[in-house]
């Protein structure tokens, strides 16, 4: 059987991910910083609960987690600033998270795994497409989209995959209440639910041709005029 490691899976995104991969047969590794929320959902859908922090305890999680064949980076946070009102510590936050986490742990993940893998990175549309006040997380996911396409490249002769979903705007504890008007940004009408994501993430567990991919996931937002 398939075992998956899913960053961030306690909550929102990361938890409909870990769900669903769950359900198409996996068995599931969940990690993330609130062990308490960490293993409530782990004993409510199946999975295995392994609390820990990837900026500072990669390895650690890895070790936890055992041999797994698909590695999914979805943990994060947002930190939402104007122009004049940026920190270094801004920017170093949320590169240590989005960008320079998933490259340690998909390098571990890339010497362990013994067969084919898939290493996904869950972006975002506005890696590609930024918005006012959000230049920090802009900048980090587009790190993610650079860090993605490299590990493509590098291990496609070792039968692993890496490719990238962009999601439009989903509701979570981490976007908060600041959604007004934002439905109209979604040419299909509606905004995104943790289902959408992880339905892309389960079909890209099952295609090996694709890789190096970044994959909208986001009723249309970048197509938008």
């Amino acid at each position: 059987m398939k075992r998956a490691l899913v960053t961030g899976g306690g909550t929102g995104i990361g938890r409909a991910i870990a769900h669903a991969l769950r359900q198409h047969g996996l068995e599931v590794v969940i990690t993330g910083r609130r062990p308490g929320v960490l293993r409530e959902t782990a004993a409510e859908l199946d999975l295995v609960a392994v609390p820990g922090d990837i900026v500072s305890e990669p390895e650690h999680i890895l070790d936890e987690a055992g041999a797994i064949d698909v590695l999914v980076h979805n943990a994060g946070h947002s930190i939402r600033a104007p122009v004049g009102a940026w920190s270094a510590e801004d920017f170093h936050a949320l590169y240590a998270v989005h960008t320079v986490a998933p490259a340690i742990l998909s390098q571990s993940f890339a010497d362990r795994c013994t067969g084919p893998g898939r290493i996904i990175h869950i972006a975002s549309t506005l890696a590609t497409r930024p918005a006012p006040q959000t230049a920090a997380y802009a900048a980090a996911k587009a790190g993610m989209l650079a860090l993605s396409r490299a590990l493509a490249l590098e291990l496609a002769s070792r039968g692993i995959t890496s490719n990238a979903l962009l999601p439009g705007i989903v509701p979570t504890d981490m976007t908060g209440d600041r959604l007004d008007g934002l439905v109209a940004l979604h040419p299909v009408g509606r905004l995104g639910r943790g289902a959408d994501v992880a339905a892309a993430v389960r079909w890209l567990v099952d295609a090996p041709w694709v890789t190096g991919a970044e994959i909208p996931v986001d009723g249309g937002l970048l197509i938008r005029e």
